[in-house]
Parts: C-alpha cells; sequence; structure tokens
C-alpha cells in the first residue's frame, strides 16, 4: 500500500508542476543566389533535426534561412563578421552561417570553411564540398555549430570529403582571452583543390549556357543540315571508321569551347595576391562549365540531325549512293559527322551571341559580380567568416 501511495503521489506532483520548457536558440544561414540559395533551402529541415537529436530535452534548435545575401566587399569577399551586428539585431539570431559559392583564401591557402567563436558567425565555401549533396552540407553544418556552440576543441569535418581537408592555424584579431577570434579548415593538396573546382562548375550550373547560344545553335543546325542532304558527306560518313569519327567530334567540340571561352572574355588573368592560384583554380573551372555546355549542345545537335536524316533521307537512296545495304549505323555515322562540322560551323555562329549574356550564363550571380570588380594591387583579400 505504501508504494503504491507513493506512485500515486509522484505522478500528481509531476502533474501539479509545470514542465519546464526548453530554450530555444536560433541558427540563421545566408546564402550566395544561386546554387548555395537552394541547398540552404533543401538542408534547413534536415539541420534542425540533426541539432535537435544531438541535444538534451533543455535546448531547442531553431534553424531559420534568411531572406537576403550579403554584399561583396572591394576584395571580391563577403565580410560576415562586419555585418554580423546589424544581422543579430534585426533577426535575434544567436549564431549565423553564410554559404558562399566563391572561393575564399586564409593564410595564403584555399580554405572550405573559416569559423569565428567571438562573433558566433562562420563562413561555409559550399564548392568545397565538391557535388555538395544534401547530406554532405548538413553534415558540414553541424560540425560548424558544434564548435561555435562550444569550447571543445575544433573537430574535423565528418561528411565523405573529409580527407580533401586539413586544420588550418588561427588568424584575424586576438580575443579579449588572448585567442584568435577566426579557424580556418584549409583546402588539402590535390584531392581538395579537386572537390573546389568540380563545386565551383556545379555552382556555375553549365546547362545554363546551351539555351544562351542561341546564334551559334543555328550557325551549328544550318551547317549540319547542309552536311546531312550533301551525298560526299554520306560517303566519306561511310567510309570513316569510328575511332576517326571520335577524334572529330572530340576536335570539333574543343575548338567550339575555345572559341567561346576567348571571343568571349572568359579567361581570366587574376591580379595580387594569390595569382597562380587562382589563375589555375578560376580558369580550370571555367573552362570545365564551357566544355561540358560545347558537348551538351553537341548531343542536342546530334540528335536533331539523326532524326532529321531518318525522316528526310529514304532508305533505299542511301543504299544506292553509299552501293551496299544500309541500316541505322549508316544513319547514326551521318549525324555523327555532320554534327561535328555543324558545331563548328557555331562556332562562327556564337560570334554574333552578346558576349555579356554568355557571360552571365556561364557563371554564378556572385562569380559574374566578382569577375567584374574593378580590383587593386591586392585585390584577392583575406577572408573573414
Amino acid at each position: 500500500m505504501a508504494a503504491a501511495a507513493e506512485k500515486y503521489h509522484a505522478a500528481l506532483r509531476r502533474s501539479i508542476i509545470p514542465k519546464q520548457q526548453p530554450a530555444v536558440r536560433t541558427v540563421g544561414m545566408l546564402a550566395d543566389p544561386g546554387i548555395a540559395q537552394v541547398l540552404a533551402g533543401k538542408v534547413r529541415e534536415r539541420f534542425e533535426n540533426a541539432l535537435n537529436s544531438e541535444e538534451e530535452d533543455q535546448v531547442r534548435w531553431s534553424v531559420k534561412v534568411g531572406p537576403l545575401t550579403l554584399p561583396l566587399d572591394d576584395s571580391g569577399q563577403v565580410m560576415l563578421n562586419k555585418h554580423v551586428g546589424a544581422l543579430r539585431e534585426k533577426f535575434g539570431w544567436e549564431y549565423i552561417i553564410y554559404l558562399t559559392d566563391i572561393p575564399q583564401y586564409g593564410q595564403g591557402k584555399p580554405v572550405g570553411r573559416s569559423i569565428s567563436q567571438l562573433h558566433g558567425a562562420a563562413t561555409l565555401v559550399v564548392p568545397s564540398l565538391g557535388m555538395a549533396r544534401p547530406r554532405n552540407l548538413t553534415n558540414s553544418l553541424v560540425d560548424i555549430m558544434g564548435e561555435l556552440s562550444s569550447d571543445r576543441k575544433p573537430m574535423m569535418p565528418t561528411s565523405l570529403s573529409a580527407r580533401a581537408f586539413s586544420v588550418s592555424g588561427s588568424l584575424d584579431e586576438p580575443s579579449e582571452d588572448g585567442r584568435s577570434s577566426t579557424r580556418y579548415v584549409s583546402l588539402k593538396g590535390l584531392r581538395g583543390r579537386i572537390f573546389l573546382v568540380c563545386g565551383m562548375v556545379r555552382s556555375n550550373r553549365p546547362w545554363r549556357l546551351v539555351p544562351q547560344l542561341s546564334s551559334a545553335l543555328a550557325g551549328a543546325a544550318a551547317t549540319g543540315a547542309f552536311g546531312v542532304f550533301y551525298t560526299s558527306i554520306w560517303s566519306m560518313a561511310d567510309y570513316l571508321s569510328s575511332l576517326r569519327l571520335a577524334l572529330i567530334t572530340v576536335v570539333s567540340i574543343l575548338l567550339f569551347g575555345l572559341w567561346l571561352l576567348f571571343h568571349n572574355r572568359l579567361w581570366e588573368r587574376p591580379r595580387g595576391k594569390h595569382y597562380r592560384e587562382r589563375l589555375v583554380l578560376y580558369n580550370t573551372s571555367t573552362v570545365l562549365t564551357v566544355m561540358l555546355a560545347a558537348a551538351a549542345m553537341y548531343l542536342l545537335l546530334f540528335v536533331a540531325l539523326l532524326l532529321g536524316s531518318l525522316v528526310v533521307i529514304d532508305h533505299g537512296f542511301l543504299a544506292y549512293q553509299l552501293r551496299h545495304p544500309v541500316g541505322f549505323a549508316e544513319y547514326f555515322n551521318l549525324a555523327w559527322l555532320a554534327a561535328s562540322l555543324g558545331t563548328l560551323g557555331g562556332a562562327i555562329g556564337s560570334s554574333f551571341d552578346q558576349v555579356e549574356s554568355i557571360q552571365q550564363a556561364t557563371f554564378s550571380q556572385r562569380e559574374y559580380e566578382r569577375r567584374n570588380m574593378d580590383f587593386g594591387v591586392d585585390g584577392s583579400g583575406t577572408q573573414q567568416p
């Protein structure tokens, strides 16, 4: 009886004493327009759930995605620390994380993230995560919050791309207790730079460039159509080996891509700090972006010419001209060669496209802004989170 009575009174006390509400801690995420902004919206709920799953009942995390982006400063970087006070006053966020598309530098090295416990703020370079799948991005954000919200030893990234990073020393102004306010996680060696370049190409979104190449597509289609209906091209396509046709394809895409690159002034000649690093980094991502767009245009042209040849060229007439029985392979090879010749014609047609529209379609919005800034001698700057 005594035990039963004790249980009854304990239950009664729990029902009378109000349950303590968990403290709410807020994290604000801001992002550059484009892929970074899209990813911020995708991972917000996942990030919030991951934070709450690691905490006790006394704390509840709330993650908000801010409606604005921060401007670039004179060095072409987003200096988050300068805006933390105003952002915290406006939105009431306890911690602030900024997702950027632009490569950042700290201590002369490209960095994947920079974290300031002093300001309760961090910057994450989204391209440093490579293809930046939502899971990897969420893991990186949780790692950042683990450092921002505690004084424990800095953690290494736990995402699948962790081997692309190494912990760099601290830089920036020291805090009152003598500690440095900013810590950088640098990209490590070739692997880290490959991740960064792949991420930059993704941020550039090569598929956006193809619709802007209207004049190039028109020129390529006209040249390719001429090849489809010119009997000498039929004989040449039938005679050439698959290896030779593949080589012609590679050369045509390469020449078309190089024409786009230099005619539209997409090749960058950076000045100031980290000149060699930035020269290779920026231009490699640009070349890959342009070549992927050129390859995509080639595939569209090939499909169109193949369908056109199947519809227009009679099977018997093609066999009569080639003097042997024909099948789908002959039509395929014909469209293959015609698409390669058409791609070369597209290079001339691209001269009529507006240079500015091609540049805007090639780069992410922030990268386009950065490339059109008038930098001084020390134009690269040093990143603060």
